[in-house]
């Protein structure tokens, strides 16, 4: 369930729609990119009473220069900062989450996989960290710096500025602005980016391998030898334990195009990973 509109609203006017639904603990998921800092300001500066603190998860294959950069920006601007991780949320049979687990179970995740990859490492931390909010009596929501027209990808998935699964609400206030709103607001504003940008082109918190090519390890090996290490540690991992589809996929970023029965595949493995969990 969510709200639509025809008309292109302002970061403000959307933000108030989240407070006309009752939604009054605004928590900016910000990963050290650029729109979700936008945001992050946005809130900040005119939501002080409403802004609870910065949300950071954890993913478990992100780069240090990305955490780093996340704790030490939101120490400079006194942000109260919040850390989640998918080893805090517990299968019904007790099995934790974690991005190792993940890929021993099924190996490197492929494009198709990429919703069902994002379930397990940042969704469901999300969730529960909504969960134990609400439990303190609060009325949470994620402010999100998700756009609309920011690739083909988004454009076709998300309709919606403000919606909800069950109690987790999102709001994205900067849904329908454009590349050019985007980078005149991130200059005028003086916002800050994750060094990551300089290295890979993008924030560095999740490089789980959904939409990688294999060369790119080389840039990792150059620029953040701690994740190139931990690969290369997890692809030994599944070539020696690893369930046999795991080891069909037990290469990081070598799975870029994904067939028919494998977008199929993972329709089905969303349903499981979504059933398997112990949030409400």
């Amino acid at each position: 369930m969510g709200l639509e509109s025809s008309k292109i609203l302002d970061p403000n006017e959307i933000l108030n729609k989240a407070l006309d639904k009752n939604l009054t603990d605004f928590y900016v998921g910000y990963s050290g990119g650029k729109d979700s800092g936008i945001v992050l300001d946005i809130v900040a500066k005119n939501y002080p009473d409403n802004f609870k603190g910065v949300l950071f998860v954890n993913t478990g294959i992100a780069t240090n220069a990305t955490i780093n950069f996340v704790n030490d920006y939101c120490k400079q601007k006194s942000y109260p900062l919040f850390i989640v991780k998918p080893e805090q949320v517990t299968k019904k049979n007790g099995e934790i989450y974690s991005y190792e687990n993940l890929v021993l179970k099924y190996g490197f995740p492929k494009s198709a996989f990429h919703t069902s990859t994002m379930f397990h490492l940042k969704y469901f931390p999300m969730r529960k960290f909504v969960k134990d909010r609400i439990r303190d009596g609060e009325k949470p929501c994620i402010i999100s710096g998700i756009r609309k027209f920011e690739s083909k990808r988004r454009t076709q998935k998300w309709s919606k500025y403000l919606y909800n699964d069950g109690k987790l609400w999102f709001c994205a206030p900067i849904f329908y602005k454009s590349n050019d709103w985007v980078m005149k607001y991130f200059i005028e504003n003086n916002i800050k980016k994750s060094p990551v940008y300089n290295t890979l082109h993008l924030s560095g918190d999740c490089l789980c391998g959904a939409f990688a090519k294999k060369e790119e390890a080389k840039l990792l090996q150059m620029f953040h030898p701690e994740v190139f290490e931990e690969i290369k540690r997890l692809e030994s991992l599944i070539k020696k334990y690893g369930t046999p589809t795991a080891q069909k996929y037990n290469t990081w970023g070598n799975h870029l195009t994904a067939t028919t029965t494998e977008v199929q595949q993972q329709a089905t493995l969303e349903s499981f990973i979504c059933s398997d969990c112990i949030l409400d």
